[in-house]
């Protein structure tokens, strides 16, 4: 996968280089214009750490609908390339109009059996209300980065406690990181900007002991999913 997403990215950067104004071939450097000439050619912004999930998607809402005429333009993911940051190439990561980092992704379309089973299990979550959703970000970091007893208490237990629970489910049932933020806490508390990866943070949600949270269980209706 690194080696396509990589020679996908050489195709990026010359044929921005070919729509620009200029002649030379580098990324553009504004926001708008990435996600314009990345959305002609199925590449995403895969952020490598704090970055905004309506960025990271806007190429492959464009992209998508070219290769399966009458999807959902809503029902995209974004692939990362799969291997540590220190080892992709440095020539690969670019920065963001916010100044955060990302690496080109592979557009991933036609995910609406995956929009029906998201559905499904943000229903059978428990509701993120005001109290939670104003600590439920800092409680998460804080439960992975530095574990349990680092948690002030009160809402930040609870919030860490719905977010392991939400982890879990959304592993089981074969959603990813992005989803769980962006789709789930993100819709319900008002959030489309996060300050720390996403993969790093749902595998320390979903890897969690038991005591702090168990998957709602396989909601899918073939029920071929997989434990956490």
């Amino acid at each position: 996968m690194k080696i396509t997403l990589l020679s996908s990215y050489l195709s990026a950067t010359i044929l921005v280089g070919l729509l620009g104004s200029s002649s030379a071939a580098v990324l553009p450097r504004s926001d708008a214009d990435t996600i314009a000439n990345f959305g002609r050619i199925g590449i995403c912004l895969s952020y490598l750490g704090a970055g905004n999930t309506e960025k990271e998607l806007a190429p492959c809402k464009v992209w998508c609908p070219t290769q399966n005429p009458g999807s959902d333009p809503n029902a995209v993911g974004c692939k990362g390339p799969d291997v540590p940051r220190d080892k992709l190439d440095p020539s690969t990561i670019d920065k963001d109009d916010d100044g955060n980092e990302f690496t080109p992704g592979e557009c991933i379309c036609d995910l609406s059996a995956a929009g029906a089973i998201l559905d499904v299990v943000i229903k059978a979550l428990s509701q993120l209300d005001n109290v939670i959703c104003a600590v439920v970000l800092s409680a998460v970091t804080t439960l992975v980065e530095e574990g349990l007893d680092a948690l002030p208490g009160g809402a930040s237990i609870t919030a860490a406690q719905k977010a392991v629970e939400g982890a879990k489910t959304f592993v089981e049932n074969g959603l990813d990181a992005v989803s769980f933020f962006s789709d789930w806490i993100g819709k319900s508390c008002g959030v489309s900007d996060f300050n720390f990866n996403l993969d790093d943070i749902f595998q320390g949600l979903s890897e969690a002991p038991d005591s702090l949270g168990m998957s709602k269980g396989c909601l899918r209706q073939n029920k071929v999913c997989t434990k956490p």
